[in-house]
């Protein structure tokens, strides 16, 4: 099976596209299911610690202390990065000035 990805769009299955869409119109790419799954799969090491205190603006990020380690960490965009606290279990979106890479 193919997935196909408008740029900030869901996942689109085959048939299901249109080709009628303006030129121009984002970018279009194309991955297996296969490949999107060993992706996910796969477990991430990335260690940080946190070098202040942080509290949630917004629900989609997670609040930490100074001296606790985030784990699975992936960067978002400049300044992001998506992670879970360990000391609470919680996974959100945080500051990437806010931490330091551990491993």
């Amino acid at each position: 099976i193919t997935v196909l990805f408008l740029s900030h769009s869901a996942p689109v299955l085959p048939g299901a596209y249109q080709q009628n869409q303006p030129q121009g119109y984002g970018y279009m790419h194309q991955t297996s299911v296969s490949s999107m799954r060993s992706m996910h799969s796969q477990p991430h090491s990335r260690t940080y610690r946190a070098m202040y205190d942080y509290s949630a603006q917004d629900e989609d990020e997670v609040s930490f202390r100074d001296g606790d380690y985030i784990i699975n960490v992936q960067p978002i965009d400049d300044g992001w990065m998506y992670g879970t606290v360990q000391r609470t279990g919680k996974t959100g979106m945080l500051p990437a000035n806010y931490i330091e890479f551990v491993n």
